[in-house]
């Protein structure tokens, strides 16, 4: 705790606080969004089901529209990113040894996280547990790891996305919404799925390139023009949900047929200009805010601890529920039932008290991020690829595969490419605090 009171203190008056307010922020609307639902309860046969809101009533889509703050992470990433590189580049280091860095900061948590539940699949399936089960856990656990794969590929891009934005600036905003959208036309047109999966470049990147244009504006946007953004955008995303070809969840629905996350849709980044305008209307408060030493504090301690929370509170509610359904405690409520959202404070409580004991075992390797010089180029190149592959491979097809205990050489290509860039947790923590981004908020 010494040391985040330290890194707190040592923040310069320059540094723009309200960008580590609203990562923090939107990540634990993101967990909160993730626990309020999941529907676990127990049917009349007695068996244990594992829904989800969303997919039991139509108007809980509506709330996605609040929940749905992964534009929110991408623009202040870009924010982050932005300074990042080019104070790296003051520096005199290579376009690599940035690169490397970035993706030490982030998969070091990883690390240990799918070392455990490879371990447990494997167990799993050696002791006899319903193949079936562990597949749709493994599953569920790595879902999370989709935004890591994704954030990582933006990254890659930041040297090729930073002189674009030097050169064109907002026009690069433009064409990402044209080039998000053309890609949704040509997909519905012709029904090739897969043309869809261009947009996880257009649509993030896009948001990303919005947190380059908060980090090199000489004056902050007039209030009028951020307030104006809001009803154009709402307006533009109501009449597409409602009469045009995107469904109103701005999360992927279960069992939905159609969803705007995978692949993401043009809808998105429209989301992606409407918080931009909301963060920018807040920022000032949240500067403030974020001036009173314990708020800051708070924020610069989460920031240390960040990815184990995000990758970790899903396999918390996952442990939660199987605990509580081992023992016949608890899911015996009807989901959306009045009783139901009165127990919800209650179903927070105990899950956000035990993700602080998982934090606290396996957050204490977050901060060991490794600072030893950066590999040869070929060699972090094999490491980017490796680690990107696995870590695809493993979320859309899984770790653990129709037949057998474990994808093994997928497991064995990701441990190359954590070796390949030194990604893997050092023996003692390093003395910065990071957040996701890689972004240390003792500095700039």
């Amino acid at each position: 705790m010494a040391i985040i009171r330290d890194i707190a203190d040592r923040t310069p008056e320059t540094r723009n606080r309200a960008i580590d307010f609203f990562r923090a922020a939107a990540l634990i609307t993101v967990v909160l969004g993730h626990w309020l639902a999941s529907a676990v309860f127990v049917d009349d046969t007695g068996s244990l089901r594992f829904t989800n809101i969303l997919e039991l009533t139509e108007w809980t889509h509506w709330l996605t529209w609040a929940i749905q703050v992964m534009p929110v992470i991408f623009l202040v990433g870009g924010y982050a990113n932005w300074h990042s590189f080019h104070a790296s580049q003051r520096r005199g280091d290579s376009t690599g040894t940035w690169i490397t860095a970035r993706f030490r900061r982030l998969m070091t948590p990883i690390v240990p996280f799918l070392a455990v539940w490879t371990v447990i699949s494997v167990i799993a399936g050696l002791l006899g547990v319903d193949h079936s089960l562990i597949r749709a856990g493994s599953f569920a656990v790595v879902t999370p790891l989709w935004f890591l794969a994704v954030y990582l590929l933006v990254i890659l891009a930041v040297p090729f996305t930073v002189p674009l934005w030097t050169r064109l600036g907002w026009w690069t905003i433009a064409v990402g919404v044209l080039l998000a959208f053309s890609i949704d036309a040509v997909r519905f047109a012709t029904g090739f799925d897969w043309i869809g999966w261009l947009n996880f470049g257009a649509v993030w990147i896009t948001a990303h390139q919005l947190g380059y244009g908060w980090a090199t504006e000489r004056t902050r946007p007039r209030s009028v023009v951020l307030l104006t953004t809001l009803p154009l955008t709402l307006a533009a995303l109501l009449l597409l949900t409602l009469f045009g070809p995107y469904p109103v969840s701005m999360v992927g629905v279960p069992g939905a047929t159609a969803n705007n996350t995978l692949p993401p849709t043009g809808v998105l980044v429209l989301l992606s200009l409407m918080q931009y305008g909301i963060v920018r209307l807040i920022e000032p408060a949240a500067q403030r805010f974020m001036v009173r030493r314990r708020p800051w504090i708070a924020v610069v301690g989460f920031h240390a601890v960040m990815m184990t929370v995000y990758i970790w509170h899903l396999p918390t509610l996952a442990i939660i529920v199987l605990i509580g359904y081992g023992v016949g405690v608890g899911f015996t409520i009807e989901p959306l039932t009045v009783a139901w959202w009165l127990t919800r404070p209650i179903w927070i409580a105990v899950l956000l008290t035990a993700l602080v004991g998982v934090v606290g075992i396996f957050g204490r390797f977050e901060p060991r991020v490794r600072t030893t010089p950066s590999p040869n180029v070929a060699v972090i190149a094999f490491g980017v690829i490796a680690s990107l592959t696995s870590i695809s491979v493993g979320v859309v097809l899984g770790f653990v595969p129709e037949e057998g205990l474990m994808r093994w050489w997928v497991v064995a290509l990701f441990a190359a490419g954590v070796v390949a860039l030194g990604a893997y947790p050092a023996r003692s923590h390093s003395n910065t605090t990071e957040g996701p981004s890689g972004d240390d908020p003792s500095r700039r």
